[in-house]
């Protein structure tokens, strides 16, 4: 029994398959012909498109180029516009650009002239057949170094990426100068003044004689500063600085003669004074500069306050025929050797260039540099116009003046910039 119940359960189930396996019909119709049914896997329709946007009422109505400043538009490729030609600019305003500098120069200048002591007199007869000091030979009281070249080389460093604190520093050198003023004038009386009597150099009675000086000088100076600036805009700035300045001033007098007597003697001496100038002192000034375009121009005004130390030394020799005296004419035993002192100097150093711009790192410049300096011994200070007495008993000083030395240049620069 229980056996036929389980085989008529077969039979129903195998005719119940066939059925199943048909789709029935769609008892009711679609709602909507974008959506699926219960018949129907996917839709047979696609949605209209989304409505337009009104316009920004913000936006101005003019058509503008694709890109940032209108809609965005997936169609354009945003790449930046390529950058002008020129420096590439820095992180902050300062200019001119580079944070390391070298800047060499060609100098050619002139100093101040020498000024020497009226050694040379015309004689002036004193009518017992001698003759007086009178006044001084024209020209032989100037010996005027020429016009000569020197070098410059100045550099300097920013510390900070906006070129606001740095230092620099410069040397400066101007060539040896020789001047030369030599007289030699037969028939016309001249004399040595001394405080015994005139010294006959040429006259009729002592025979003929001539007279020469060679001046030499030489200059060279160097600083070192603190450089902070003080305005800076994109074509104008003005830095100050702060620092310490060094000058050496040498300078050479020669001063020689000669005197052919009527009986054959012959008389020569030479007197030589040398002076050494040192100066040290502490600096200030300013440095500004203007740029339009490629062009520009730049001052500097720097002023140095401290002490000259000077060293002179004066030396000669005297000779009557065969027979040398370790003196000259001027430079006696008493006053003879080396001498040492000091002064307060004030120096001064003033520059203005004109100059243009060549690539990112190059620029080219024309300028002129006036440096002037207080305190300062020359050698005719060191002369006395009026030597002291030959014969012993007689009280012999050497004191030693001070005047002002400049030296001028035009100068030829580059300068470079990293």
């Amino acid at each position: 029994m229980r056996i036929r119940w389980l085989a008529a359960f077969g039979m129903g189930l195998a005719t119940l398959a066939p059925a199943a396996a048909q789709v029935p019909a769609c008892p009711s119709p679609r709602i909507s012909a974008f959506e699926p049914t219960a018949c129907q896997d996917r839709p047979t329709e696609l949605p209209p498109l989304l409505p337009v946007p009104p316009a920004d009422p913000a936006r101005p109505s003019a058509p503008c180029p694709r890109g940032p400043q209108c809609d965005y538009d997936p169609g354009y490729q945003y790449i930046p516009d390529r950058a002008p030609p020129g420096p590439k600019g820095p992180p902050c305003p300062c200019r001119p650009l580079g944070r390391l500098w070298v800047v060499p120069t060609l100098e050619l200048g002139w100093s101040r002239t020498a000024d020497v002591p009226p050694l040379l007199r015309l004689g002036v007869p004193d009518g017992r057949g001698g003759f007086l000091a009178g006044p001084p030979v024209p020209g032989a009281e100037k010996a005027t170094p020429g016009f000569r070249a020197g070098f410059g080389l100045a550099g300097g460093a920013w510390l900070d990426e906006c070129q606001t604190t740095g230092i620099d520093g410069s040397f400066y050198f101007l060539g040896t100068g020789t001047g030369d003023a030599s007289t030699f004038a037969p028939g016309v009386p001249m004399v040595l003044p001394t405080t015994t009597g005139p010294f006959p150099l040429s006259t009729p009675a002592a025979g003929v004689g001539s007279h020469e000086v060679i001046f030499d000088t030489r200059f060279l100076t160097a600083d070192a500063n603190y450089r902070r600036t003080l305005y800076c805009e994109t074509d104008t700035r003005l830095d100050g600085l702060l620092g310490y300045r060094y000058a050496d001033v040498r300078e050479l007098l020669d001063v020689y003669g000669r005197r052919l007597g009527p009986t054959g003697e012959i008389v020569r001496f030479r007197d030589v004074a040398t002076t050494a100038n040192h100066f040290h002192g502490g600096q200030i000034g300013l440095a500004a500069e203007h740029r339009m375009g490629d062009w520009y121009v730049a001052l500097t005004k720097k002023v140095a306050f401290g002490e000259v130390f000077t060293d002179t030394d004066l030396a000669g020799k005297f000779r009557l025929n065969g027979d040398v005296a370790p003196f000259g004419f001027y430079s006696r035993p008493a006053v003879a050797g080396v001498r040492e002192h000091s002064h307060f100097g004030v120096m001064s150093v003033f520059n203005v260039s004109v100059g243009r711009q060549f690539g990112e790192h190059g620029r080219v410049f024309v300028g002129y540099t006036l440096q002037y300096l207080t305190g300062v011994t020359r050698p005719g200070e060191v002369i006395d116009p009026v030597p002291d007495a030959f014969g012993p008993g007689l009280r012999m000083t050497r004191d030693s003046g001070t005047t002002d030395f400049w030296v001028q240049s035009v100068n030829l620069g580059m300068e470079w910039r990293y």
